[in-house]
């Protein structure tokens, strides 16, 4: 089955600790440290809408993009009246231009491939207001490896087998979802990636200030980091491409 399809059951009560709203707070305080107050956002794999709502409830104007259209309902239901659309990271066309765009809870490390990932930053460039910024959490491959080596993780409804690819970068989870018709299996992979890559590749997609900061401190992150908040600003006057 298609990742996040069955998962979208469970998936609000698996992720009900997960600080959204310090998430939002943090990425706004830090821009604002930029001189930044932006009053509309696009949030790339939103799924339930969760990560969106915090946005919301600080007066941004906001919208949600995801692959997955079991996770778009919940969203549909949890943010009545905020548009949310059904998209490929790679390939969405909105033809509207955002002060902000978030991707957030290692959303990216699902672009298993350099490649895409490379294609999404050029994406969200063109998406953006010149002087606008872009903010996203990920992974390291380190993270992948401490946080995911062989580790279970059960709940009600759910069951999730985490393991570590070394050599590959990927950690893989099997996810058993419980169901009224029975247990449904889907398979998910991340790619770990390092601030150092990520930087570099936004630059070559036209970003001009970039930031890859630790969270909540704001420390620098680098090579010793689990995870990372990278901050890219698209520079004022830089060409418009749709």
């Amino acid at each position: 089955m298609r990742p996040f399809s069955a998962l979208a059951r469970v998936y609000d009560r698996m992720m009900a600790d997960v600080p959204y709203a310090a998430w939002a707070a943090f990425v706004l305080s830090v821009l604002a440290g930029e001189g930044a107050y932006p009053r509309s956002v696009l949030d790339l794999g939103t799924g339930t809408g969760a990560s969106l709502e915090p946005f919301c409830a600080y007066g941004l104007t906001g919208m949600g993009l995801d692959a997955s259209e079991a996770m778009l309902a919940r969203a549909r239901e949890r943010l009545p009246g905020v548009p949310f659309v059904q998209g490929d990271f790679r390939t969405f066309q909105l033809e509207r231009r955002f002060d902000l765009i978030v991707s957030v809870f290692d959303s990216l490390n699902n672009l298993t491939d350099p490649r895409d990932l490379r294609t999404t930053f050029q994406r969200i460039h063109a998406h953006l207001r010149p002087g606008g910024w872009f903010a996203a959490d990920l992974n390291t491959p380190l993270g992948l490896e401490e946080l995911w080596e062989d580790g279970v993780w059960e709940g009600e409804g759910y069951r999730l087998v985490h393991r570590y690819d070394t050599e590959q970068r990927l950690g893989h989870i099997e996810a058993t979802i419980l169901t009224p018709e029975g247990p449904v299996i889907e398979h998910h992979v991340e790619r770990g990636y390092w601030p150092d890559e990520v930087a570099a590749w936004l630059s070559a997609a036209g970003f001009g200030r970039v930031r890859c900061l630790e969270y909540p401190d704001a420390a620098l992150a680098g090579r010793h980091s689990l995870r990372f908040w990278v901050f890219a600003q698209r520079p004022n006057g830089s060409p418009s491409r749709m």
